[in-house]
């Protein structure tokens, strides 16, 4: 199951990997989903594309056409697991902003009902929401959380609802085993299965990844082939004042530590996603390049070759401001990439000891 928003922001590369997504999704066995405001991004007949071709069942129970009042999409399914009927359904909440093509059909929200022995429901309504619907809304026996990152490390009964919180990233994933008994949940019991090194990948999907992310990144790497000198001219247009100025500029004043620095990894880290295929791809780039989606700063591997890497600039600031910025870098600069879901072992203390480069 998913509680919805595993569709990107926006742009051609994001349309591409939202449909993969979905492809992905059902290769690995998804049954429902429902769907949170950014499945809308690219329009409702790519939405609804995207899942014609799948065996997953899309949900939700307030998303209706506003001039026939018909649901968008199923507003529930009813599956027979084992004995027990289970009945899924899906809440998106109203302050939510649908991104809505000036061609497209109105939507707006409403809601169903039939029997079943346990309801779940997929929210992506927002935690708050969400806990006040369990609460006061009776029927509802499960309900998954979406829309606001988040994880339950355990999975626990409030209210006479059964909670789970998946977190992001594909990090985790919750089971749940229930015992239904006279159309009630008797007994249940369930674990947050973390996906680390321990669960062996799935060659295939692996393989199939891999394949998609190489042909996408070689098909942008080649569009940004054509567009990088245009790129460029217009980043520098809009340059004035202060701009990245790039390693080669701080060398002419800190030799020493220019030399230091070229022998650590950081100086190397536009050639990790070379190997990988990934120079072209927007999640990698900002990490492994200087100043990108700011004036002055990283456009393209062809158009700005100077600002590959992590570079001087990245902890130390914008060049042209050198004078205004301290030798001392603290762990608020490092953490900007070294996230805890991107770097979940980053020790302030014992990496700025692999990458010292002073005296």
């Amino acid at each position: 199951m998913d509680a919805g928003d595993y569709f990107g922001v926006g742009g051609e590369q994001d349309s591409l990997k939202s449909a993969y997504m979905v492809h992905a999704m059902d290769v690995l066995g998804y049954d429902v989903v429902t769907l949170g405001e950014r499945e809308f991004n690219f329009g409702q007949a790519f939405l609804l594309d995207c899942f014609k071709k799948t065996k997953m069942d899309v949900v939700s129970a307030n998303i209706v056409y506003a001039d026939t009042k018909k649901p968008f999409v199923k507003p529930y399914v009813i599956r027979k697991v084992c004995s027990a009927r289970v009945a899924f359904t899906g809440l998106i909440g109203k302050e939510m902003r649908i991104r809505q093509l000036p061609s497209e059909r109105g939507i707006e929200i409403l809601d169903p009902f039939e029997t079943a022995d346990v309801v779940v429901v997929l929210s992506h309504l927002g935690l708050t929401d969400a806990q006040k619907l369990a609460l006061e809304v009776p029927g509802i026996d499960v309900m998954v959380f979406g829309h606001q990152a988040g994880l339950f490390r355990t999975i626990v009964k409030t209210q006479e609802v059964v909670t789970l919180r998946g977190g992001e990233r594909g990090q985790y994933v919750p089971t749940l085993h229930m015992v239904v008994q006279d159309g009630k949940i008797s007994s249940f019991d369930g674990d947050v299965v973390v996906l680390d090194d321990k669960v062996p990948a799935d060659d295939a999907m692996n393989h199939a990844v891999d394949e998609f992310s190489d042909k996408l990144n070689q098909r942008f790497n080649e569009a940004n082939k054509t567009t990088a000198e245009e790129a460029q001219k217009r980043t520098l247009a809009q340059v004035s004042g202060d701009r990245y100025l790039g390693e080669a500029t701080c060398r002419r004043c800190h030799e020493m530590e220019y030399q230091m620095y070229t022998s650590q990894k950081h100086a190397h880290a536009f050639q990790t996603l070379i190997d990988n295929q990934r120079d072209s791809t927007p999640e990698c780039l900002p990490c492994h390049v200087v100043g990108m989606g700011q004036l002055g700063g990283f456009v393209s591997r062809q158009g700005t070759p100077e600002l590959v890497n992590v570079q001087c600039e990245n902890c130390h600031g914008v060049g042209t401001r050198h004078p205004e910025h301290g030798a001392i870098v603290g762990p608020d600069v490092c953490i900007t990439c070294h996230t805890a879901s991107q770097s979940p072992n980053f020790q302030y203390d014992e990496m700025v000891a692999k990458i010292v480069h002073w005296k």
